[in-house]
């Protein structure tokens, strides 16, 4: 193996944090990461801009986000240190470009876990309509957040626990829904569904729309310092949790169709088959189950949002950020200071607002990851993709996101860079 070339720089606190979490729990973790609250809303939405052909867009669209899923697989395998998409970045380009990329990570972080604990007070006010409103909204949103973040500060076993619990509780529901409609099979999707959409059709916003719901697997190497063994695990466990996100994505869009033929009069398409397979007893079932979605999402945005943070705070003076508690062996100063601004996010802000953010944000991650992975070649063998082959479409595949932006969303991102750079400049490099 060949030494490292300029690695970098191991903190004196890294050691502090424990090393539990192995293959199958990043497994776990990545699925919890991708699959929220949108594989229960994807199917309408996807019906909508494409019609029958809407059948195969989950597959379709997978193809980019395993192009994406495999630089983030090569780029992982050469580092054991948490950080991310950031330490990629800052060990191929600089502290600079290093920095930008995780301050963009992490403002994607931030406002995913404020725009989702919207998402959840929306979700629950199906059930009680009183809650979307006032000081009950505010209420739900505090609690959420002051709950999930103890979890986490308590310690990583303890955040990651809560990461399987959720993993499990949204993934029942979902898979036994999908089993009941196939067994049920009220209609037959797959004749209609070879003939594409007509003219007009926005593939575009299509493009857009599929891309984003396989979004979250990027953050995975994010707490690396936690991880048993990351660059033998994390690699395998990106791939292997985009691929069960594929067949799960695929086959509720299947069982949805065949449950109700046209997706397009529902906003709630799961819950509305299930009801239309089992009644109302089905929609509370899938309703429980889009929550426990929610969060599940959330506890890993928690998990990783407080370490991208401290990641930054551990590489430039930014006070005690990258403290790690002696008993807790937890980043607890970051996991405050994320889940504060979260919650003034959240309350302040609405979930498409906060989303819009979000999506913007995780660009720069894309990006710079896929452009790291030919100079990252030099530090060590780890995991290799053929050539510079893979490394090139995922800059194209990242850029056709970027091209696709409004006005109004390119203008978010740069106010979030600039944001970003004049924190870089006020801040210094640690020791």
């Amino acid at each position: 193996m060949k030494p490292p070339m300029n690695p970098p720089t191991t903190p004196v606190d890294s050691g502090k944090l424990i090393r539990t979490i192995g293959f199958w729990g990043l497994v776990a973790m990545c699925i919890n990461a991708v699959v929220g609250s949108g594989v229960f809303l994807l199917p309408h939405q996807s019906f909508k801009l494409l019609g029958p052909f809407s059948l195969w867009a989950p597959l379709l669209f997978a193809i980019p986000v395993f192009i994406l899923a495999l630089n983030f697989a090569e780029a992982a395998s050469h580092f054991t240190e948490p950080g991310g998409a950031y330490l990629y970045a800052k060990t191929a380009f600089g502290d600079f470009i290093g920095f930008e990329t995780g301050w963009m990570n992490w403002i994607a972080r931030v406002t995913s876990l404020a725009s989702l604990s919207n998402g959840m007070v929306l979700a629950l006010g199906l059930l009680f309509p009183a809650l979307k409103l006032g000081m009950a909204r505010s209420a739900v949103i505090v609690g959420i957040i002051v709950f999930l973040a103890a979890i986490h500060y308590l310690g990583v076993k303890y955040g990651a626990a809560s990461i399987y619990v959720f993993t499990f509780g949204k993934l029942v529901p979902l898979i036994g829904f999908i089993i009941l409609a196939l067994v049920v099979w009220k209609s037959n999707p797959l004749p209609g569904s070879f003939t594409l959409p007509g003219p007009g059709t926005d593939w575009s916003e299509a493009a857009l729309f599929m891309l984003f719901a396989y979004a979250g697997f990027e953050n995975l190497g994010v707490p690396a310092g936690e991880y048993k063994n990351p660059r033998r695990d994390l690699p395998l466990a990106l791939l292997a949790g985009i691929l069960i996100i594929a067949a799960l994505y695929a086959l509720a869009q299947l069982a949805a169709m065949s449950a109700l033929p046209d997706l397009s009069h529902t906003e709630t398409p799961i819950a509305s088959a299930a009801a239309a397979l089992i009644g109302p007893a089905g929609m509370l079932i899938i309703t429980i189950g889009t929550l426990l979605s929610i969060a599940g999402t959330n506890s890993g945005t928690m998990l990783e949002g407080s370490r991208m943070l401290y990641a930054l705070g551990r590489d430039r003076r930014m006070g005690p950020i990258s403290y790690v508690h002696p008993r807790f062996h937890t980043p607890t100063v970051a996991i405050v200071i994320h889940a504060l601004v979260a919650l003034v996010l959240a309350v302040a802000g609405s979930f498409a607002t906060l989303a819009l953010i979000s999506t913007v944000a995780r660009l720069t991650t894309y990006l710079t990851t896929c452009l790291a992975v030919p100079r990252l070649r030099k530090l060590n063998e780890g995991f290799r993709t053929p050539g510079l082959i893979i490394p090139i479409l995922g800059v194209l595949v990242a850029l056709t996101f970027v091209i696709s932006l409004d006005a109004k969303k390119l203008l978010a991102g740069a106010i979030a860079l600039v944001v970003g750079a004049l924190v870089y400049v006020v801040s210094k490099p640690s020791r």
